[in-house]
């Protein structure tokens, strides 16, 4: 079996690889583990099911968006560029600041070059229909859309077929895939192969072995848990170089897998006090974003926590407290702390202890404890009626770090030079990250997924596209018979 391109992996990148072949006259083949999507049965934010990420997704971060403009977005931006900074710059920087200097700055620099392009190919040349800032449906919508479109203009698709190992001539070259489906071997031959199978978050064991031993044990997976590391593996035996394994897409959730406090209330948790199963702060609630926190939440007895704010923090941002999901079933009120206990399920003796010893801490917005100190938005949490969430819990959406690629998507051994043939897109390749770091006790990390100009649908699209074209345009070399 033949085609002009091997794509491993129908979530969004490679979905949209297989479009941007067609659209060059090349044939396509897309082969993924999974049955068909019409057998499908995942629900957006929810743990268990079968589907990609991109199904899962949220599908924002696709928004039509230039350097300039995305340059506009960030705190500061406007006066940068009124201070004639190029946007491009300002947006470099900021993410290497983000990154602590340790990010991919041509992955940056080639991201920020095409996603204005790509959103508009999105929607003018394959006629996504977007809703405001976001795609129109989300996730669900976006990947059933491109689904549609590579069916209809002839990408090849063979489903319930698990690619086994990547194919390598005598010059070192990769040209195919050899792939099961229902218990037999077959190879596809290419000019090129395409990995776009997605992160690990679905391996415990790898997780164990390359993030966190507790983490893997303790944690919800939300998205996709059929994306297990297959590319990792086979371009491993290559001798494919890694980059930032340690580093997870971690987020808040509530009792109903929600979008949790930390998601949902940008503002309201940073004036609240989170706790852990043994009444200790552990994070600095005023400086940490949600993710900082899911992480921290994870490497906590029992992998929970508890957040209590009081009536100030709800008066100050009543927007949030209102929109928020379910908040009559989520979020628990009482008059008194021992009351708010009681009805969140915890001790009323070591919630209100916490909170004495807290409240004395506090001066001049700031706390001095207990733990951890408050650097920032620290008030006392004294002003009736109380509220409060429990459990918290992390939820796993997607590992973050993966194979090292250039510019041109193609995958680099460990002397950074690329291996012939083999390309990589999405979440399986290394994105532009910070490294991990530890502050004030917390390991998380700190990285340009953070810096508010990126998206995990965006890097797919972006690079998706791409690694269509490069696999096309860098494949004069003969193909093997």
């Amino acid at each position: 079996m033949k085609a002009d391109l091997v794509i491993v992996g129908a979530g969004l990148a490679g979905l949209v690889a297989g479009i941007e072949a067609r659209s060059r006259n090349a044939t396509a083949l897309v082969l993924d583990k999974l049955p068909p999507p019409e057998e499908w049965n995942a629900v957006t934010q929810l743990p268990g099911g079968v589907g990609n990420d991109t199904f899962r997704a949220g599908g924002g971060g696709l928004a039509r968006f230039s350097a300039r403009i995305l340059a506009e977005h960030l705190e500061h931006g406007l006066e940068e560029m009124l201070a004639d900074h190029d946007p491009m710059e300002i947006l470099i920087n900021r993410h290497r600041k983000w990154g602590w200097e340790a990010v991919d700055t041509e992955l940056l620099r080639t991201y920020f070059d095409h996603i204005f392009t790509d959103c508009c190919w999105l929607r003018d040349e394959l006629g996504l229909p977007y809703a405001g800032r976001s795609v129109k449906g989300r996730g669900i919508g976006l990947f059933r859309h491109l689904y549609q479109v590579a069916r209809a203009r002839g990408v090849e698709m063979f489903f319930d077929s698990r690619a086994e190992r990547l194919l390598i001539n005598d010059a070192g070259r990769v040209y195919g895939v050899s792939a099961t489906r229902n218990s037999e071997a077959f190879d596809v031959e290419g000019r090129g192969v395409i990995l776009a199978t997605g992160g690990f978050q679905g391996d415990r064991e790898m997780l164990a072995t390359y993030v966190d031993p507790n983490l893997a044990k303790g944690i919800q997976t939300v998205g996709s848990p059929d994306n297990t590391g297959d590319g990792h593996r086979m371009a491993q035996t290559l001798g494919a170089q890694f980059r930032h394994l340690n580093v997870c897409h971690v987020r808040t959730t509530d009792i109903f897998f929600g979008q949790g406090p930390s998601r949902h209330m940008l503002h309201i948790y940073r004036m609240g006090v989170y706790f852990n199963d043994r009444f200790q702060r552990f994070v600095d609630e005023g400086t940490a974003d949600s993710d900082t926190i899911a992480n921290a939440i994870a490497r906590q007895p029992g992998h929970q926590a508890g957040l209590v704010f009081d009536e100030k923090a709800r008066l100050k941002y009543p927007r949030e407290y209102e929109s928020y999901p379910r908040r009559e079933q989520v979020i628990k009120v009482a008059g008194t702390l021992e009351e708010l206990a009681d009805k969140m399920g915890v001790s009323p003796q070591g919630l209100t202890r916490l909170i004495a010893t807290f409240n004395a801490s506090v001066e001049d917005g700031k706390a001095s404890g207990p733990n951890l100190p408050k650097a920032d938005s620290a008030y006392k949490i004294d002003t009736p009626p109380y509220y409060g969430f429990y459990p918290v819990r992390p939820a796993l959406n997607h590992t973050l770090g993966g194979l090292v690629v250039n510019g041109d998507c193609q995958v680099l051994n460990g002397d950074d030079a690329p291996i012939p043939g083999l390309y990589a897109a999405g979440t399986v390749m290394n994105w532009a990250f910070g490294k991990s770091y530890e502050m004030n006790g917390v390991t998380s990390y700190q990285g340009s997924y953070h810096a508010g100009a990126t998206s995990g649908a965006g890097i797919a699209l972006v690079f998706g596209r791409l690694a269509g074209q490069r696999a096309l345009a860098g494949s004069d070399t003969r193909r093997a018979a």
